[in-house]
């Protein structure tokens, strides 16, 4: 008997010949890849201001619809809720934009699409990477895209705005870029990150730490200091079961089977 494995099925075939066998593997055989979409979910994060002149105090928070002239002159707090859990902290939920959902453009923002559809038994081996050049993270790989923006002030003239965030993975580096103004900015890193997938959630969970383009912007930020927490729970897809076009294809092969046994049966007779 041979047994295969069908997306967590076990199907059970008689010894067939090389050509019918490799059909039924085809239709759905061991070891098949799945590509499963990101339909919705958060991003959370807790922060800690005053790790640096650029984080140095969190002034207003606004939703995926405001303008990058709002963000900047809109009154504090803004209109997307978050909260102080204790002086010197902000907790805040931003939300992940669906795969195959094309944000707004045209108003000032860099608004991004989510595009990494994974295998769930090996999220990071069957995420696409994205190149890295230290203070950049390209979007020449998958990206998780968040909706919102985050308005800082501090020791400087004027305000800063980071925001319209994409999680990248660079193959060594799981990496939340800014895409306001500075397109691709590695404004932070995923220390000690864990990942797992239970049933339909994708989840990410570790330390946020000041990425390089927060330091190549303000001296005072030193790469790989910790400035908050951090947690992203991601809503998939179904995993697709096997087509009834699929399962059709596989009990062709297996009956293709019956003429090759009984001339094999009526052989072992004679």
């Amino acid at each position: 008997m041979v047994s295969v494995s069908w997306l967590g099925r076990i199907v059970r075939l008689s010894v067939v010949p090389t050509a019918v066998l490799g059909l039924a593997l085809a239709v759905g055989g061991e070891g098949q890849a799945l590509a499963v979409t990101i339909t919705g979910g958060s991003m959370t994060l807790n922060l800690t201001e005053g790790k640096a002149n650029s984080i140095s105090a969190f002034n207003a928070y606004f939703d995926a619809a405001t303008t990058r002239a709002v963000c900047l002159s809109g009154a504090a707090p803004g209109n997307q809720a978050f909260t102080r859990p204790t002086a010197g902290t902000v907790l805040l939920s931003d939300p992940i934009r669906p795969d195959g959902v094309s944000p707004t453009t045209g108003d000032g923002r860099a608004r991004q699409s989510t595009t990494l559809d994974i295998d769930p038994a090996n999220v990071l081996g069957s995420w696409t990477t994205s190149s890295d050049t230290g203070a950049f993270v390209s979007n020449d790989g998958e990206q998780i895209a968040m909706t919102s923006m985050q308005r800082w002030t501090g020791g400087f003239t004027g305000s800063l705005l980071y925001g319209d965030f994409a999680l990248r993975y660079t193959g060594t580096v799981l990496a939340l870029t800014s895409n306001i103004d500075f397109l691709n900015a590695k404004f932070a890193t995923i220390g000690s990150p864990s990942v797992a997938v239970v049933g339909n959630n994708l989840t990410i969970a570790g330390d946020l730490l000041i990425g390089d383009a927060l330091q190549l912007l303000d001296p005072s930020a030193a790469v790989g200091t910790t400035f908050g927490d951090f947690s992203l729970t991601a809503t998939l897809a179904p995993v697709p079961e096997p087509s009834t076009y699929g399962m059709a294809l596989a009990g062709l092969a297996v009956l293709g089977c019956g003429p090759w046994l009984r001339r094999r049966a009526a052989r072992a007779a004679v």
